[in-house]
């Protein structure tokens, strides 16, 4: 109680003695808007915070003839300092370090025009005068579309799987005391992004969604090869290789994987688990290049990630947990996860699926292959060019509405390309 209060009184001299930043945050919108140039297109700005699809983002938006720009308050050890172009650390020399996130969002207003953040904010949105940006940015006549990606926005309280909430508390403890705080964020967001997208995430709280897609999240496919192993081992004779990237093993259910393929084992299979930790980018593409016949995402949260794109890019069969309807079936009625070959499984199932991929090595091949056009379909860079493009439109009134951008009766995309051909039915193997 003492300390909640003295958090309190700590914000309140914060936010008083910030007084004058805030006039001049406002000051500063005022100008931005009355000299905004009149540019042909956009210019786009991805961050702050070094999300590495916001790198893949941004890429896939300047080969489409855009000016778009990442700008990221740090560099994550998986990740390389290129690539970022704007590192707030590089940026504004002559200011203390504690001053360059306010200065940044100022400068910010006079550069950019359109705005892809996350829950988190943009630079000034983990301090105690996170909630004057919306304000300034509809002053300066800005964009705002909102992504999420995971720990900016879940509020445990609101989760409606108790197996993710224990999966969350198992890698993200800390976070189980932020709710609030976190709450409050994405309540303001929800009120007061121009476009918001959550994903799969979308029924978690959030209550607004304006574009309904499984994932939002894309990568360059012409940089992930087709794996050359073509291995058609059936786990008798030679080895099938299983990898998987326990980043966050608690929230991916690790420890069930490493079980289930220590069960194949002992039931005679051969088979071996890679486990892909702590690797940087380009590290994760040559072993799944040349070394793997299976990827495994993750089993506790429902949906898939990034990890289970690069696997799908280099044409392996990828297993992640895609079961619990109450997140699914919207997708699959009005969007396009249906189409999806991502094998799903649970810490219950995942043994039998695997041992399903592991003897059926034409299987693997088949679902690999369409795994690779799901990825060029829906989450390469032209893929993103699409989405970003109709969301610009949008926020520029060229477009009335998101909602069924991937509608598969109503939408302009699902008429555009030929449905993705797997032999999942409701993303399982069938017997």
């Amino acid at each position: 109680m003492i300390r909640g209060k003295k958090r309190l009184l700590l914000n309140f001299i914060f936010v008083f003695l910030s007084m004058p930043y805030v006039v001049i945050c406002l000051l500063f919108a005022i100008a931005s808007r009355v000299f905004k140039k009149n540019n042909i297109k956009p210019r786009l700005v991805w961050g702050s915070k070094p999300i590495m699809n916001n790198h893949y983002w941004s890429d896939a938006m300047t080969q489409d003839g855009f000016e778009s720009t990442t700008f990221v308050d740090g560099c994550v050890s998986i990740n390389n300092r290129d690539d970022w172009d704007l590192l707030l650390q590089d940026q504004y020399k002559f200011l203390p370090f504690i001053l360059k996130s306010f200065f940044a969002f100022i400068h910010s207003l006079f550069v950019y025009d359109v705005f892809f953040i996350s829950f988190s904010g943009y630079f000034i949105g983990q301090t105690p005068l996170w909630w004057i940006q919306a304000y300034v940015y509809k002053i300066a006549r800005k964009k705002v579309v909102v992504l999420a990606y995971g720990g900016d926005s879940y509020v445990y309280h609101k989760i409606r799987s108790t197996a993710l909430i224990h999966g969350l508390m198992m890698s993200y403890p800390g976070a189980a005391r932020e709710q609030n705080k976190i709450s409050r964020r994405v309540k303001y967001w929800c009120k007061h992004a121009d476009v918001l997208i959550p994903g799969l995430m979308g029924p978690d709280g959030f209550g607004r969604w304006d574009i309904l897609t499984p994932s939002p999240i894309a990568l360059n496919s012409q940089l992930w090869e087709l794996s050359k192993r073509q291995n058609y081992s059936d786990g008798s004779q030679s080895t099938v290789i299983i990898a998987h990237a326990p980043n966050h093993r608690g929230f991916k259910g690790t420890e069930f994987i490493i079980s289930a393929v220590q069960k194949l084992k002992d039931e005679g299979f051969k088979v071996e688990l890679l486990l892909l930790e702590g690797l940087k980018n380009f590290e994760v593409r040559r072993i799944l290049y040349k070394q793997v016949d299976i990827l495994v995402d993750q089993l506790i949260y429902t949906g898939y990630a990034l990890n289970a794109l690069e696997g799908m890019s280099s044409g392996l069969p990828v297993i992640s947990n895609i079961e619990d309807e109450v997140y699914t079936l919207p997708f699959r009625r009005w969007s396009y996860l249906d189409e999806c070959p991502i094998i799903s499984a649970s810490p219950e199932t995942i043994v039998d699926t695997l041992r399903k991929l592991v003897t059926r090595p034409k299987l693997r091949h088949q679902i690999g292959s369409a795994g690779r056009k799901y990825v060029e379909k829906y989450h390469s860079y032209e893929a993103s060019q699409y989405l970003f493009g109709e969301v610009i439109r949008y926020l520029y009134g060229d477009r009335e509405s998101l909602i069924n951008l991937y509608h598969p009766i109503l939408g302009e995309f699902s008429k555009q390309e030929p449905l993705v051909d797997h032999p999942l039915v409701n993303s399982h193997i069938v017997d």
